[in-house]
């Protein structure tokens, strides 16, 4: 959906890429990326993600919530959408075999 987004100016020249992080995080490392999140963020929205092609969650749910039904593997990822610092950030955290892989994107609303 390119709804508010002006394609006819972007030229590989202007188009500024957003920032995005890519990492496998270890149990302390996910736990400590939750504590951050809720002490220091405004969180927006949390989706849980049931399958591969499934949202488990329609609307938003506690992140507490999401924490917990990402380590006992009731989901198979998670999508945090929150501001810091000025800037909006989407934090998506999926199983994988070697661990939870979290993909920061940041997210630019307009343009």
């Amino acid at each position: 959906m390119t709804t508010g987004i002006r394609l006819a100016n972007v030229s590989p020249e202007n188009a500024a890429l957003p920032q995005l992080q890519d990492a496998l995080l270890d149990p302390e490392t996910l736990s400590q990326l939750f504590r951050d999140i809720q002490r220091c963020a405004v969180v927006h929205e949390v989706l849980l993600k049931g399958s591969a092609s499934l949202m488990a969650s329609e609307k938003s749910v506690p992140l507490d919530e999401a924490e917990l039904a990402l380590q006992e593997k009731r989901v198979v990822g998670v999508q945090i959408r929150y501001w810091y610092e000025g800037t909006n950030w989407w934090d998506t955290l999926m199983h994988t075999p070697r661990g939870i892989r979290l993909i920061r994107i940041e997210h630019r609303l307009g343009g």
